[in-house]
């Protein structure tokens, strides 16, 4: 994780430290700073940025912008569901095995990945906003879709995925039906590394890799987004 990722990540959960839902004692309804949330089901548009290393010799995708769309329900709950699609058009590297260390690392190239999740997330003042602001917790679980790069004769293939993803963010509301989406998630999947990665090209080159054929990394990927209420027809 590179440290301009870390300070947005940090960022995010300070603003997240604002005063949770407590008892509103003291107040009357006009001048509480609590609201309602009164809809459940909200439309929402996202944009954001994906960053990450692309794992230990960085084939994986990653680095690179995101579009999607979200539809939720219970977002007036204390547990909101949420079904996301987005789009992102990443990079990675390519790495030759048969190169020596010095020549064998080339790129980067476009691979664009779509990804489906469902989302579980915990609304921290309940049904209710302070000041407008509703933040949250949760985690995702879905598949991702990479396209096949053809610059990439090694073998490599990302493919499809399964991936978990832990997230944190916040609802900025606006009006009753418009809200300000800020979300930190972290993307956990897996990369399986061909076995020519693992044989040296020479007796005084290191192989790509010197343990494992696979390994989880954390993919870190920041959005913002417009929320809109609307009502279903049943």
């Amino acid at each position: 994780m590179t440290r301009r990722t870390l300070l947005a990540l940090l960022a995010l959960l300070a603003f997240l430290a604002a005063p949770p839902l407590a008892a509103q004692v003291g107040h009357s309804p006009e001048t509480s700073p609590y609201r309602d949330i009164r809809f459940g089901n909200y439309l929402v548009a996202t944009g954001g940025r994906v960053f990450g290393d692309g794992g230990q010799v960085g084939v994986a995708p990653h680095d690179g912008a995101s579009l999607g769309l979200r539809f939720v329900t219970l977002g007036n709950r204390p547990l909101q569901i949420s079904f996301s699609f987005a789009y992102a058009d990443l990079e990675r590297l390519l790495q030759d095995p048969s190169k020596p260390a010095a020549t064998r690392t080339s790129g980067p190239v476009s691979q664009r990945v779509l990804w489906a999740d469902l989302g579980l997330q915990l609304n921290i003042t309940g049904n209710k906003s302070w000041h407008g602001i509703a933040p949250f917790a949760g985690a995702a679980g879905g598949i991702s879709f990479s396209e096949s790069v053809a610059e990439d004769t090694t073998g490599f293939r990302m493919g499809t995925k399964v991936y978990f993803a832990p997230l944190a963010g916040t609802r900025i509301f606006l009006g009753q039906r418009l809200y300000l989406l800020l979300e930190a998630r972290a993307v956990f999947w897996s990369v399986k590394y061909p076995s020519a990665y693992r044989i040296p090209p020479s007796a005084d080159d290191p192989p790509l890799i010197t343990s494992g054929s696979s390994e989880w990394t954390a993919t870190p990927w920041l959005q913002a987004g417009l929320g809109w209420a609307f009502s279903l027809p049943f």
